[in-house]
Formats: structure tokens, sequence, C-alpha cells
């Protein structure tokens, strides 16, 4: 009885401390940083030169949605490139983006002559450009026009080193299960990054939409290149990874809510899981590797950091101990409350959303069930599995060569 007090207690403080942080003093933070402010930054008498990166991996069709919306992006054609990597794909990803090199011929196309992972594919790219930015961008994202510009308006006005956008899911409506992540993306970029943003000290900056001065990147660059983990290479969770060796050296990274883009959330619970599984996996490996760097990180950042990475393994803990004495409905029942609040919020704002990126509030509620039976679940076995190399993405990882269809620049 006494461990499962000291659990119960160690939650409290956990959950009361990253509470506060997320959706009171986080908040009020924002309400206070001019910075976060639709007008904040000057456009620049000459747009600088962006060049957009774009791993891929067994997407499919999906690139061609993507290549659409960079078509329509507002900023000068000149001072843009882009390149899609394929990672060797074992589906027909490659046949589609032969076809987007066609349909844009200013856009280019590339294939690894083996798989090698996000990681090394943009570190790849990124010695072999020359502009002073580069955009990540994830193959299965829908860009908003005006996303770019406000980006690099973002970056420019507060002299930060890398800057990331909102996410949003764009298939809302396919399934209940996207219908509840639609509105937990909502929730999450519009509460749970604003104490981070207020000290330019972002934690984790999404792939589907990050803006870097290919300086930071290349500051950071054997960081990258060397990511093992207990003597295996790691190739998930790198964006995680990234932004938090840029903040270890001292760069800033911030989230610009005004620039958006819209990624596919799994509508089925096999992708749902997969996508858990790896995230879990990611942020235990994050903290567990930042231990000896935690010195290096703002001490108001430092305190959330800490606390929502052992709240990570402390929430599992504590749902077993209610368990145990049928004491979970009371939590349960606080949990809905707090997810109720938050549906309504969604409701007020969603408006501001794109119709196709839209649902009802009320498919939150599903993760009153979702989120702890993920916990559960999940994070014991992203633990026992921290080793492995799998994207954990669409389809299975391929070991095959690619010599059969020739990397480099699609005609």
């Amino acid at each position: 009885m006494m461990m499962i007090a000291g659990v119960e207690w160690v939650f409290s403080i956990l959950i009361l401390i990253v509470f506060a942080n997320r959706y009171v003093f986080g908040s009020l933070l924002r309400l206070l940083d001019k910075r976060t402010r639709p007008d904040y930054g000057d456009e620049p008498d000459t747009w600088p030169g962006v060049t957009i990166i774009v791993p891929v991996y067994n997407e499919g069709d999906h690139v061609l949605q993507t290549a659409r919306s960079f078509s329509q992006l507002d900023y000068p054609r000149d001072s843009l490139n882009i390149i899609f990597i394929d990672d060797c794909s074992s589906d027909d990803t490659y046949e589609y983006l032969l076809q987007v090199a066609q349909t844009w011929n200013w856009m280019n196309v590339r294939r690894n002559e083996r798989n090698m992972g996000k990681r090394l594919g943009i570190k790849a790219a990124v010695l072999d450009i020359d502009t002073e930015l580069v955009l990540s961008v994830d193959s299965d994202v829908i860009v908003e026009s005006d996303a770019l510009k406000g980006l690099v308006r973002h970056m420019l006005a507060t002299g930060v080193d890398a800057v990331g956008g909102c996410v949003f899911v764009s298939n809302a409506n396919e399934t209940w299960l996207s219908k509840m992540q639609a509105v937990k993306y909502w929730v999450g970029y519009q509460f749970l990054k604003n104490l981070e943003n207020a000290f330019d000290h972002v934690m984790c900056l999404s792939g589907c939409l990050t803006l870097y001065k290919r300086s930071a990147l290349l500051a950071v660059d054997k960081d990258v290149e060397n990511r093992t983990f207990l003597g295996d290479e790691v190739k998930y969770g790198e964006d995680r990874f990234l932004t938090r060796k840029l903040v270890e050296r001292g760069f800033k990274t911030r989230l610009c809510f005004d620039a958006r883009c819209y990624t596919k959330a799994p509508p089925k619970i096999s992708g749902y899981l997969s996508q858990q599984l790896r995230w879990r996996r990611s942020n235990s490996i994050d903290f567990i590797t930042a231990l000896p760097h935690l010195g290096k990180f703002h001490p108001l950042v430092l305190v959330h950091y800490i606390s929502i990475s052992l709240l990570l393994f402390f929430y599992p803990l504590f749902l077993v101990s209610q368990v145990m004495r049928l004491g979970f409905v009371i939590p349960m029942f606080e949990h809905a409350l707090v997810v109720t609040i938050f549906a309504v919020a969604y409701e007020f704002n969603k408006n501001k959303l794109p119709k196709f990126a839209q649902t009802s509030g009320i498919w939150f509620l599903a993760i009153v069930l979702v989120f702890p039976i993920m916990y559960l679940t999940m994070t014991p076995l992203g633990l026992a599995t921290l080793g492995t190399t799998s994207w954990e993405t669409r389809g299975k990882k391929t070991k095959k060569q690619c010599t059969d269809l020739k990397p480099g620049a699609a005609p």
C-alpha cells in the first residue's frame, strides 16, 4: 500500500506541474508574447532562398497532393528549390514521384541506393544544397499557400534558428479514430508548446513543417549522423531528436501559429498503434539520452521537460494502482471533464480551419478510453523495443538495394 501511495503522490505532483505549465502559465505567456500575433514581422525586401526537402517512404499517391500544394506556394519561384527523396520504397511510390517531376519539372526527385532512414536522407540533401534556409516537409502533408512566407517572416523577425508550423488533420472525417485525432492535434498545437515557445525553447518541431537555418543543421550534422541507442541505430523520433540537439547547442526554436499544414492521421487501429508505439519509443529515448545535457535547457523549460518525461513512466503505474484498488472511476471522470472542456473549445474555434480539416468536437470524448489504454499497453511495449530500427510507417521496411531504378534527379 505504501508503494501505491507513493506512486499516486508522485503522479499527482507531476500532473499538477504539467497542467499548470501547459494550460495556465503557457496560455498566459502566449497572450503576453507579441511575437505570436499574426501581424508580427515585416516582409523582407528580398525573400531568402529555401530548399524544401521531402523524405519519402511507401507513401504511394499521397506525394501528388504534397507536390500540388508546393505548386501553389506563395513564394518567389526563383528562390525555391524542392527535392523529393525516395528512401528505397517497396511499393509504387517512386513511379508517382516520377509523375511529380514530369508534371512540375522544377521539382526534383532523387532515390537513395539503399534504405537509410529519414535522418540520413535529409542529412545528405542538406550537405548538397546551398540555400540559406531548409524546409522539412513530410511526404503526406498538404501545405497552405502562405505557410512558407509565414515561417520565413517569423524566423527573420524573431532571429531564431528553427521555426515550426502547426499541423492539423487532412482526413478529419474518415473514421471515428481520425475524428478523435483531428481534435487532439488542434488541442496539441494550441496549448502544449506555449511555455516552451515563450522562451524560444520548443523541444520538438514536427518534420511535417519546420524551417531551419542551414547553418544550424550543419552544426548538428555529426549528432544526426551517429544516432544510436545501446549500440543500435535509431530511425524513429527524428524530429524530436534533431530539435533537442539544436537546443542543446544553444540554437533557438519556436512555433509559428500562422503557418499551417495538414497531415493524414492513421484511420485504422493498426496504423494508430504503430504510430503510438513509435512515439512512445521516441519520447523514452529522448529523455534517457538527454540526461547528460539537462543543464543546457532553460530552467523553466527544464522543469516542464522533466515532468512530462517522468509522467510517461508514472502514468501507467498510476493506472495499474487505481485498477488494483478499483479507484479509477474518479480519475476517469476528471479526465472526461477536462476532455469535454477542450471539445467545447474546439467547437468554438474549428471554423478557422478549412472544411476538410473540421469535425465534431464530441469525437474527442473517445480519448477518455483510448488515452489510458495507450499508456498501459504502448508505453511498456515501447520501452521493451527501444532498439528497433524501423520507420514504423506505411508498409514494411525494405531490405533490397534500389539499383534497379536509377537514383538522382528524375527526368
